[in-house]
């Protein structure tokens, strides 16, 4: 069905493209994105995004203030094994691109510096990132890291008149509404540099692992397949070099489904793109998806008529929340570690830090709302609880 568009496909103008479906995201008192969008596909470019109403200042204040990559709960710091395996492989693929130490390397959306602290530890001294979160970067630089405060559209004005041999930008396309941080980035680029992109890869998202409709939320609003991203560099004046599918982990030891283009400058014809081939796989993703939360859902073991404590105040509760999954007459609050989100409310409930909702509520249930790793919960109830018969409640489909 042809809707009409708050926002035409960043790649090629299309005003008019087709629907694939209503994501329902309640947010957290203050947050400036909506409670939801319209994800649609521009076919000519392989590509899905949400039809966003909020404009780019809201994810910009969003990324400023509430994303949660320069606390303890965010990725792209190192802080965990599974982080820290994921920067490693990652700079294993960089030093394709690295043939001298001296190598000039930007990371755009660095959060804490996870990577640009691995690559120093490899000799790459020459390495400095920009993050638009505040935290994020004054956290890196107390790890002695050059970080600087922006967002990826302020990159060519923070770093006017420098050039650098890899720019790298990984897991950040997918969260920009507007592209036009991307047309100014060949500038940034010295002679021969090379630019890496890496995303996730939605010809591989998969219910079962990962929860239904996972892969789509309030920060990844954009889909993209290699013929999207071979679309991306011929905007940008660039040539795809390659696209690989490289190995991610997530902390729970699952796999996460990743795409990584490689460009650099273009001399004359720009070449064909990949052929497009996602879209009918994030088709068939949504409805397995939608399959499964109609069916509804299953709390096990089932919750008693008492009050409630939901773990985790983030996407997937959001998600939950939208689709009636959630008791929220019985929630007394929602607990998350991310310090940004505690003394705020979600669905009119207060979240506070899982310490305090336990200390002030020691005879609620536990609700784990968390998508990656729940079980792990039970160990920290322990730790936090140590004797307390206090047993998690976990979310399931019934597909």
């Amino acid at each position: 069905m042809v809707v009409s568009s708050h926002r035409a496909c960043p790649l090629c103008g299309n005003p008019t493209p087709d629907e694939l479906g209503w994501i329902h995201l309640p947010q957290i008192s203050g947050s400036p994105l909506p409670d939801g969008y319209r994800l649609v596909a521009c076919t000519p470019c392989d590509f899905a995004y949400a039809d966003t109403p909020a404009p780019q200042s809201a994810y910009d204040t969003y990324y400023r203030t509430q994303a949660k990559y320069g606390g303890p709960t965010g990725t792209g710091g190192g802080i965990d094994a599974a982080d820290r395996q994921r920067l490693d492989e990652l700079a294993d693929r960089l030093t394709a691109w690295l043939p001298r130490h001296d190598a000039r390397v930007l990371d755009i959306g660095c959060g804490a510096g996870g990577l640009l602290q691995t690559l120093q530890r490899r000799g790459h001294t020459h390495a400095e990132g920009i993050d638009p979160d505040p935290a994020a970067a004054q956290a890196a630089r107390q790890r002695g890291l050059t970080v600087h405060t922006g967002l990826a559209a302020e990159t060519p004005t923070v770093l006017a008149g420098r050039q650098f041999d890899l720019i790298v930008m990984s897991h950040v396309a997918e969260h920009l509404r507007d592209f036009d941080a991307f047309d100014h980035l060949p500038a940034l680029l010295a002679p021969g540099g090379t630019l890496y992109v890496e995303v996730p890869d939605p010809r591989h998202y998969r219910c079962g692992e990962r929860p239904p409709l996972y892969y789509v939320d309030s920060e990844h609003i954009n889909h993209f397949s290699p013929h999207a991203l071979a679309r991306l560099f011929s905007r940008m004046g660039l040539l795809p070099r390659g696209f690989t599918e490289p190995p991610l982990t997530l902390a729970d030891g699952t796999s996460y489904p990743a795409l990584a283009g490689i460009a650099g400058a273009a001399t004359g014809d720009t070449g064909a793109a990949p052929a497009p081939d996602m879209l009918p796989r994030l088709r068939d993703y949504l409805a397995d998806s939608l399959r499964r939360t109609a069916s509804a859902w299953r709390i096990a073991p089932p919750l008693g008529p008492g009050p409630v404590l939901v773990w985790g105040a983030g996407s997937w509760a959001q998600r939950l929340t939208g689709q009636g999954a959630i008791p929220i007459q019985q929630v007394c609050a929602f607990l998350d570690n991310a310090p940004n989100k505690q003394g705020l409310t979600f669905a009119g409930k207060p979240i506070v830090s899982p310490a305090e909702g336990l200390s002030r509520h020691p005879d609620a249930q536990v609700l784990v709302c968390v998508a990656v790793n729940p079980t792990q919960i039970a160990a920290e109830l322990q730790r936090l609880e140590p004797g307390n018969p206090r047993i998690p409640h976990f979310i399931t489909d019934r597909a």
